[in-house]
């Protein structure tokens, strides 16, 4: 079971799959040409993210639309991404009685970061905004893997394709990548993750890179 209430969105530790070097953490995490500013939507809600008609929240049921934030895939940030909407979290240690890795889809929605955890003890902490539509995501981040000050913030556009052979991974493919000033060459990530949907329409998004897991939320309406 997923640890805490249901209304959150998690990222979870790389020692089971999926060891992504963190953006903002390694040098060695080499970017993309960046492309355009802009995460380039389309607004025809094409979608391979398991909801047939491109609409994410009919999976939590009609009675949940208009109850949260809706998704800004063009906003005025690098790669069309939003500002953050919670400060940074300070990490903790990972709760290990919610180790598993659930699969399913990711409604769409704006997702704040509102906790972190650590595999090895140490200070720092994680900061992200993610926005999903569609098959369509901006995302930017910004870490501080040492305690003493926080990396460059990145920026991400692309598209995501969740894994149909069930073994609960999302792949992000960017066309626009960015930390601090400069655009880089982002490649792909392959992460293993969990999206729930709770009775209260709550969302929960788990998904895991070197070493981390943080807890995002859906950012209600105004």
């Amino acid at each position: 079971m997923l640890a805490g209430a249901m209304g959150l969105l998690t990222v979870a530790c790389s020692d089971d799959k999926g060891t992504a070097t963190p953006e903002g953490v390694d040098a060695s995490s080499v970017g993309k040409d960046g492309g355009g500013p802009s995460s380039g939507d389309d607004d025809d809600d094409d979608d391979t993210n398991g909801n047939p008609d491109g609409d994410g929240e009919q999976d939590a049921g009609d009675s949940c639309i208009g109850k949260y934030a809706a998704p800004d895939l063009n906003g005025s940030g690098a790669c069309g991404t939003i500002d953050f909407g919670e400060p940074a979290a300070n990490f903790g240690p990972v709760d290990t009685n919610d180790p598993d890795y659930k699969g399913t889809v990711l409604p769409d929605g704006i997702y704040d970061l509102i906790n972190a955890e650590r595999g090895s003890t140490g200070p720092g902490s994680f900061r992200e905004t993610f926005v999903v539509k569609g098959n369509r995501f901006t995302r930017i981040r910004q870490i501080n893997a040492t305690g003493n000050s926080a990396g460059a913030i990145t920026y991400r556009s692309g598209t995501f394709e969740i894994d149909p052979s069930g073994k609960q991974m999302v792949k992000f493919t960017y066309d626009c990548a960015k930390k601090g000033d400069n655009f880089e060459d982002a490649g792909v990530d392959n992460y293993p993750f969990d999206g729930v949907v709770a009775d209260d329409c709550g969302v929960r998004y788990r998904f895991g890179l070197a070493g981390f897991r943080v807890t995002l939320r859906r950012r209600a309406a105004n």
